[in-house]
């Protein structure tokens, strides 16, 4: 069951007042790192963290009648292929995300929040939006299916094993398929799919 301040109940009560959503997605790459997003019309500062502003929204929050929070969408805009990418590079089922209602007038005080935490379900996008279905408990699989994504230009081969079979001097990989070919002149081993078309359906 959602537990909601009397501090953020006084604000949501007012007449006049200016709620914010911020989203946090945690450990988007696995290595620690958060990706912060704010609903409005420019950056917002909450709590030390800075939220870039960005198209996004979700739909309505609610309670079912055993008082617990089922799912919840979210949409994200695609059209400059940023989240696509993310998409591309790992795989986001699973990771823990926390949808933040605040207030434009308290924003430098902390207690003034609403944090709702969800994991990511599944998702699907197309060239211009991405769409997450969220669930309120952790209980999505730690499993792809299909096993394999099929990227287009990202390989998933491990750099230098057997799959990869690369030899030579270079000590790192981008993964991109313009690496791979250009620099490590091993094109035949890429671990990629360059035939799917750019402008596709992604479903997770």
């Amino acid at each position: 069951m959602r537990t909601i301040q009397t501090t953020v109940k006084t604000e949501k009560n007012k007449p006049f007042n200016r709620p914010i959503h911020l989203y946090t997605l945690y450990d988007f790459d696995g290595a620690g790192h958060n990706l912060n997003y704010a609903a409005y019309d420019q950056d917002v500062s909450f709590n030390s963290i800075t939220f870039a502003k960005f198209p996004i929204s979700h739909e309505s929050v609610s309670e079912n009648s055993s008082g617990q929070i089922d799912s919840v969408k979210i949409k994200v805009a695609n059209v400059n292929r940023l989240i696509q990418g993310y998409l591309d590079q790992w795989n986001l089922r699973g990771k823990k995300v926390d949808i933040i209602t605040v207030f434009a007038d308290q924003l430098s005080n902390p207690l003034y929040k609403t944090i709702d935490t969800f994991y990511i379900d599944s998702y699907t996008a197309d060239q211009n939006i991405v769409e997450f279905t969220l669930s309120s408990k952790f209980d999505v699989l730690d499993v792809n299916i299909p096993s394999r994504k099929f990227l287009r230009n990202f390989c998933q081969w491990k750099f230098k094993g057997v799959e990869c079979g690369y030899g030579g001097a270079e000590t790192s990989c981008t993964k991109i398929k313009n690496d791979c070919e250009t620099v490590k002149n091993n094109l035949v081993r890429f671990g990629g799919f360059p035939s799917i078309p750019q402008q596709r359906t992604y479903v997770q």
